[in-house]
């Protein structure tokens, strides 16, 4: 199933590379590229690709036609010419082009969707969960994707599929090797699905994918170093410099769940100690402070809607939260200095508690203030799980598409 891969990495006698290999990688950098100055910048005209990216005018129209003919942009109407000079065709991501079908893993549901080259969600839905073992997991997953893909994809060329988890993952060994609400640990979750999806197959752990969906299509496009922060029934950070996401020795960077926020908390941690992040600040932590309350708030949305009417207690315990979170982000700037904090997760859509948090942020770093102004929301919108699943495998295209579809020139 799903789209060819032609092998781009396959094995040569060291110091045997031929002028005509060193041809063909140039040429796939280039086209890869082109691709990604249309993908920011489109609709855009091939005189400003060679602008952007440095190319000669004949090299871009030559790469636009062949990227044109693999179905992967497409030109527009002609525009009228600013000068006495032909009319200009821009061009852009085909939205009728190939797709990568992205699966994400939730503690309550599995969703899956069909992503474009520009991020755009064609299609997606949820499959709740009907058990929690990996085993049942996996086959849910799987027999839903092949009906959800026999529905929507009939008429698509798929590229392949990327699957997106939360906890510790080891995307080198395609293990999860922690997620405490799911109770797995080294769980070999990309063996189990790689063939039983549409190839070739990525993984990668939830909050590192977010962060790659970020760079192409959100926040991030236009900062090469971010850290992006995840609150919600896991806590967790990804951590990206010089636009690549730092993993370091198995796959453990980024993991903020114990940094200590609070001081006088008696709650203790799964870890032996109190005042951990996630302990205190995850969905889970801050609705069983609800409930200690004597407040009837099911999941963080009716929190809020509590807080919204004018419920003292509800607003307290988000406020609370925001401040922990912002402690958490102000030790992530002092260490990282990053140019960009992203939120995500469910700390998000306490918008009104933003300016709690970047204060509170401002407050705890060496470099004071306007460091606030950093740290902003998400802006990849209702599809962000899907997208951010789908991210790796969609980088991957991007950064060298003729590996993926055929290259006719």
């Amino acid at each position: 199933m799903g789209g060819t891969h032609i092998d781009a990495t396959a094995s040569r006698p060291p110091g045997l590379v031929s002028g005509g290999h060193r041809a063909e990688n140039m040429r796939r950098g280039n086209a890869s590229a082109t691709l990604r100055a249309i993908l920011a910048h489109g609709p855009v005209s091939r005189a400003e690709i060679a602008r952007q990216t440095g190319l000669s005018a004949p090299c871009v129209t030559k790469l636009t036609g062949s990227l044109i003919a693999a179905g992967l942009v497409r030109d527009l109407a002609p525009q009228a010419p600013t000068d006495l000079g032909r009319p200009r065709i821009p061009v852009r991501i085909d939205a009728r082009g190939p797709v990568v079908l992205g699966l994400h893993f939730g503690l309550l549901r599995t969703t899956l969707g069909l992503v474009g080259l520009d991020g755009r969600v064609h299609a997606q839905t949820a499959l709740t969960h009907t058990g929690r073992t990996p085993r049942e997991l996996v086959d849910q997953a799987a027999a839903g994707a092949a009906a959800f893909l026999a529905r929507h994809a009939a008429d698509r060329r798929l590229l392949g599929s990327s699957a997106s988890i939360g906890g510790w993952v080891d995307s080198t060994e395609g293990v999860v090797v922690a997620h405490r609400p799911l109770a797995w640990t080294d769980v070999p979750l990309r063996a189990m699905l790689s063939d039983r999806l549409p190839g070739p197959f990525r993984l990668e752990q939830h909050t590192r994918a977010t962060a790659q969906a970020e760079l192409w299509y959100g926040a991030g496009r236009e900062a090469d170093d971010l850290v992006l922060v995840f609150v919600g029934n896991v806590v967790d950070a990804a951590v990206v410099i010089d636009r690549v996401i730092h993993r370091g020795p198995n796959s453990a960077a980024g993991r903020i769940a114990h940094l200590r926020v609070d001081a006088v908390s008696h709650v203790r941690c799964a870890c032996g100690r109190t005042g951990c992040l996630e302990q205190v600040a995850s969905d889970a932590a801050v609705l069983a402070a609800a409930a200690d309350a004597g407040l009837a708030a099911d999941d963080l949305d009716a929190l809020v809607a509590l807080a919204d009417a004018g419920d003292e207690t509800a607003d307290g315990l988000l406020r609370t939260r925001a401040r922990l979170v912002g402690r958490a982000v102000g030790t992530v700037i002092d260490v990282v200095n990053p140019e960009r904090v992203v939120l995500a997760g469910s700390v998000v859509t306490e918008g009104a508690y933003m300016d709690v948090l970047r204060a509170e942020a401002e407050s705890m770093v060496y470099q004071g203030r306007g460091v606030g102004s950093r740290v902003q929301a998400t802006t990849l919108g209702v599809g962000a799980l899907v997208v951010s699943a789908a991210a790796p495998l969609l980088a991957d295209v991007l950064c060298d598409p003729f590996a993926y579809v055929e290259d006719v020139a």
